[in-house]
């Protein structure tokens, strides 16, 4: 049975400031197979680990990099997170959040040694899938917050060429486990397609989600999700989502 990869969503960000190299390497401690972070650009193309696309009243990509630093100090560049990476040996999840800047994010990651270790996501998918079609080596996840059936998952995919689907349904029920079944997941795995959950940081929610065996799961709270999906099996995977739909 697959043990989800625990992904720990901006670096440990339950207990650090998100996206810095402080909750990074608290994920490595926690025991976090997986990094999320989020990525853009600035006026003169440094490529920043930022998740909020506007400083105040200014956008990112108008500002250069230096006026951004001098105002969050310690600000993580990509290349930077790419050159640190594999001495920790620690995979990413790289989600572009300015569509702009998709293809330069594509172009750094096929650059680095560390490229069969990265995944590139996020909402916009025709840039994705234009950075797919200039760089094909690269692996891309589509992520999606609209609820749709795992057939529809598929047929995004395959249109817009990526090798796995991440659904961001954390909002979508009081209980979101539920909007996915084993036999969506088996389809999905069936079309050769990796699938990401959504972040977690209930302890009910994320047993739920690991017995649902995805390939990955993202929380706030690494350590939690490592200590579950390390627990051993005491059930069948039926048993344990019945379980936690009694809660």
């Amino acid at each position: 049975m697959t043990k989800p990869q625990v992904v720990a969503h901006r670096g440990s960000s339950a207990r650090h400031a998100e996206n810095t190299w402080a909750a990074f390497e608290a994920a490595v401690a926690d025991g976090a197979d997986v990094i999320e972070c989020d990525v853009q650009g600035t006026r003169d193309s440094v490529l920043v680990i930022r998740h909020d696309l506007a400083i105040g009243a200014q956008r990112v990509a108008e500002c250069a990099f230096a006026d951004i630093e001098a105002m969050e100090p310690g600000l993580v560049r990509l290349d930077e997170l790419l050159a640190w990476a594999p001495r920790k040996k620690i995979r990413l999840l790289v989600e572009v959040k300015d569509p702009d800047f998709a293809i330069p994010v594509a172009e750094m990651v096929t650059a680095s040694p560390w490229r069969e270790h990265i995944v590139i996501g996020g909402f916009h998918w025709p840039a994705l899938a234009a950075a797919k079609g200039q760089l094909p080596a690269i692996r891309t996840s589509l992520m999606m917050s609209s609820v749709v059936v795992p057939e529809d998952l598929m047929r995004l995919a395959k249109a817009y060429r990526a090798d796995g689907v991440h659904p961001c349904w954390e909002t979508r029920s009081p209980h979101p486990h539920r909007l996915l079944d084993a036999a969506a997941i088996k389809l999905l795995r069936n079309a050769g397609l990796t699938i990401t959950l959504w972040h977690e940081e209930r302890e009910s929610e994320l047993r739920a989600l690991v017995a649902l065996r995805p390939d990955a799961i993202c929380t706030n709270l690494p350590a939690m999700l490592r200590r579950i999906v390390d627990l051993p099996a005491t059930g069948t995977m039926t048993e344990e989502l019945a379980a936690n739909d009694r809660i």
